[in-house]
């Protein structure tokens, strides 16, 4: 608890200085600045600089909403079984949100090369979701965090097959993440969109399945 505590006041400290970097820069930004990007990482949408403010917060959300849903998680006890994992999980958004906003003033400032955005964010996604996957079978039951089939909150047993499976899908959804954002600018926007989401929609079907044939006892 006194571990988790700590972490909050450290991640709450580095969200406050980010957030005041940003107001820092924000004189400096152009008044126009890229606020999103297409598949081969070139800007297609622009808005006010102000909208950076607005990026530079994301990470304080986060960790809030990181923060709260354990308390209002029915099997919200089952957290501190899995607490390294939770804070480690914690600390990973915040941060890659923090770094990402710094990112898009890079992108402002012309620094970064062009198609070089797509890489950036697939690629943090990707090892986010590889990091996720390597580490989600030490979760244990709850309804905030991991593969939440109906069958694995009811048993156990189920929990614990389907968070080893969800585990593996989700280094292959990370690795075709990271894939996409390495050669979208080649593969064109529509193939990546296609792949995106049949790895995605292939991946959350698969998970499901499994755990119900683990419940019928049809997986051995």
């Amino acid at each position: 608890m006194k571990q988790s505590k700590r972490l909050l006041a450290v991640l709450g400290a580095v969200c406050a200085l980010n957030f005041i970097g940003h107001l820092i820069c924000l004189p400096f930004l152009p008044d126009v600045i890229p606020v999103h990007w297409n598949f081969a990482g070139q800007a297609d949408g622009w808005g006010p600089k102000e909208t950076n403010l607005i990026q530079a917060a994301l990470p304080a959300l986060m960790l809030l909403l990181l923060w709260f849903l354990p308390r209002i998680d029915p099997k919200g006890q089952n957290f501190e079984k899995f607490a390294p994992l939770w804070r480690g999980t914690m600390t990973g958004i915040v941060l890659f949100f923090c770094a990402l906003t710094w990112v898009f003033v890079l992108a402002a400032f012309g620094v970064l090369p062009d198609g070089i955005m797509g890489v950036l964010i697939g690629g943090g996604i990707g090892v986010l979701f590889i990091l996720l996957g390597n580490y989600m079978p030490r979760a244990r039951q709850n309804y905030t965090f991991g593969c939440r089939t109906p069958w694995a909150l009811a048993d156990e047993h189920n929990w614990a097959r389907t968070q080893r499976m969800g585990g593996i899908t989700f280094i292959i959804m990370g690795a075709v993440i990271l894939l996409t954002g390495m050669l979208g600018g080649v593969l064109g926007e529509v193939p990546v969109l296609v792949l995106l989401l049949g790895v995605t929609l292939g991946g959350v079907v698969w998970i499901y399945v499994y755990s119900f044939l683990v419940f019928k006892g049809w997986m051995k």
